[in-house]
């Protein structure tokens, strides 16, 4: 009688009510209960979750923001890879602005800047009006740019470039009054490309519809039969 007074041990005690206690199963409704309690509810993600949606959302915001940013990846052909430094050259006036020189009385400066000199040079006219003059330097290779702006507000950027071994390609030659430059196409711009002795010279501007294109030959017959690029020394 002693023996069953005493005070058992915590582990004696777990063993003699797991053997001697009866034992139930837990009816299914209340099994069911415990899931759905224990479960998210629909379209409330558990607590875990959310700092985890929110740091992938900052990061896809982070990324978008800083992709433009990054270099474009450089086109294999020489004459398309000249024309998106060009156009960037470009995109760079639109945005910021060019020296205001004046055509012709800034000539003499480009030559000395850029070792090409403008025999002759297109000085604008009803259509085409100045806006700047200036040397740039694209690709590794000193050149000058000059700014035209038409009556619709259209900026049209005239570069020459040395460029003594590259070549154009045919198969994308447009004919153009008596000429036949290349046209070639970079991030909405459109560029008029065609070679001066050893001298690249491409004629910029954002426009790419059917219309504008008509137009934009008609800009390049006029600067083109009126500027004569040539090394300066």
């Amino acid at each position: 009688m002693n023996e069953h007074l005493s005070d058992p041990s915590d582990e004696e005690l777990g063993q003699r009510l797991r053997a001697e206690l009866p034992r139930y199963a837990a009816p299914a409704r209340l099994s069911a209960a415990i899931v759905e309690m224990a479960a998210p509810a629909p379209g409330r993600p558990s607590a875990w979750l959310a700092p985890a949606f929110a740091a992938a959302a900052t990061a896809l915001v982070l990324v978008l923001a800083f992709v433009p940013l990054l270099p474009r990846i450089l086109p294999a052909d020489p004459a398309q890879r000249l024309v998106r430094s060009v156009v960037a050259e470009h995109e760079r006036a639109l945005m910021w602005g060019r020296h205001r020189e004046i055509i012709p009385a800034a000539l003499p400066w480009l030559a000395r800047e850029s070792g090409i000199e403008l025999t002759r040079v297109f000085a604008g006219d009803d259509r085409l009006v100045p806006v700047s003059a200036e040397p740039v330097y694209l690709e590794g290779r000193r050149g000058i740019a000059l700014g035209y702006r038409d009556s619709d507000g259209h900026l049209v950027t005239y570069t020459v470039l040395p460029a003594p071994g590259l070549s154009l390609p045919d198969r994308q030659r447009v004919q153009v009054d008596r000429f036949k430059p290349v046209l070639l196409h970079d991030d909405g711009f459109s560029a008029w490309v065609w070679k001066h002795g050893d001298l690249a010279c491409f004629l910029v501007a954002d426009m790419v519809s059917e219309a504008d294109l008509e137009t934009f030959k008609d800009y390049f017959v006029r600067v083109r039969t009126a500027t004569e690029p040539v090394p300066a020394y």
